[in-house]
């Protein structure tokens, strides 16, 4: 059965690019023009995915992210033509797993669809010995080791804390205040360079034992760790 992806677009245009584009692709894609519509397709539809317009005739983009946040397990993705950070920000925060800016083209719509499906479908359960494996890397937590390749590389206690985190959420983009709250328990006491600072260390001992793992970094809100 191919996968099902719900677009929530206004704008006729965009939206026949997008069916066009993932029905190519070979999922099975339904549209819906307004917000309300788009509520009322999601429970019947059950789709995998849905691409949300920020900007709708109806319903604001933000109020329909947090409704389906509420009452669907599917990744929502965020679409918006102007990209305005607050925007994106508050869709994070709401529960939105990425956004996309237009215009956009096909091959990086369709690699965002797949991230997720790859998120969803990939087991990283931890298993009794506390470890945690994606892209070919394995993070162990009783030693704060992370190994590929036949290497490994010790990181510090924050180091693996925010890396076992971004691992936990591979493909989805992450804010600096939400990474503040989950890794450091503040949000306010800590200055979100001191994120941009453990990233850097993080990327370079990735780069140490050549682990299959990117993060990469969106200006003004936030990471994200990729499988390359």
């Amino acid at each position: 059965m191919a996968e099902r992806i719900l677009i929530i677009e206004d704008d006729a245009d965009v939206a026949t690019f997008e069916k066009m584009i993932l029905e190519r692709g070979g999922y099975e894609v339904r549209v819906a023009s307004t917000g309300s519509a788009g509520l009322e397709a999601e429970p019947v539809f059950k789709p995998s995915i849905v691409l949300l317009d920020v900007e709708l005739p109806d319903i604001s983009g933000l109020d329909v992210c947090t409704s389906l946040a509420n009452s669907s397990d599917a990744f929502i993705l965020m679409v918006s033509s102007h990209a305005r950070e607050n925007d994106v920000l508050r869709g994070l925060g709401l529960g939105a797993d990425d956004y996309i800016r237009k215009p956009f083209s096909g091959n990086e719509l369709v690699a965002r669809v797949q991230s997720f499906l790859r998120r969803r479908e990939r087991s990283r359960r931890t298993d009794q010995e506390g470890r945690l494996q994606l892209g070919g890397a394995t993070l162990v937590r009783d030693f704060h080791t992370l190994d590929a390749n036949g290497k490994s590389v010790t990181l510090t206690a924050l180091e693996f804390r925010l890396l076992w985190y971004l691992a936990e959420n591979v493909g989805k983009l992450l804010t600096r205040a939400q990474i503040l709250e989950r890794v450091w328990n503040d949000v306010s006491g800590v200055p979100t360079r001191v994120v941009d600072v453990h990233v850097a260390a993080l990327r370079k001992k990735l780069g140490e034992v050549d682990a299959a793992l990117a993060i990469s970094s969106v200006r003004g809100i936030g990471y994200r760790l990729d499988e390359k």
